[in-house]
């Protein structure tokens, strides 16, 4: 697909291969922060268990960021602007996250998760991509006093 001169590898379903990786990504992500929070596990890798253990304002905040994750997801597959909106929203918050960890606590830091989020901004924001979210619409020509505008 062109946009602006720019082209996307594309993949199944007349989406950029990009796209799909991303999907894929987030909602491995949201799932296991869901599943660590929910049910206890330790998929993500993160401590989501261990910091929202017994701690109900953070295991709210995993399973509210779980579910915007997967609406973005949805969104985003169906190639809607507010799909990709709220992604790259939640791809930033996610990428300063990380920088923090790696300002304040170096040791902590999730290089993995980093490199993921820094790839997914740039990617999101290439020209490219933006172009497939743009929403054209149709004017419609009226008539006034029986006259068409040319």
């Amino acid at each position: 697909m062109v946009a602006y001169g720019y082209s996307c590898a594309m993949g199944p379903k007349g989406r950029p291969i990009g796209i799909w990786i991303i999907v894929i990504l987030e909602a491995v992500n949201a799932m296991f922060g869901l599943a660590d929070v929910v049910a206890g596990t330790n998929l993500s890798g993160a401590g989501v268990n261990r910091l929202a253990h017994g701690d109900d304002v953070v295991r709210a905040f995993v399973i509210v960021w779980g579910a915007l994750l997967l609406i973005a997801v949805v969104s985003l597959f169906s190639l809607r602007r507010r799909g990709w909106a709220l992604m790259m929203l939640l791809v930033g918050l996610s990428l300063a996250a990380n920088l923090i960890t790696w300002w304040l606590r170096p040791a902590e830091t999730q290089w993995v998760s980093l490199s993921l989020n820094v790839v997914a901004a740039f990617y999101l924001n290439s020209a490219a991509v933006r172009g497939l979210f743009l929403e054209r619409r149709e004017v419609t020509r009226i008539s006034i006093g029986g006259r068409t505008a040319s």
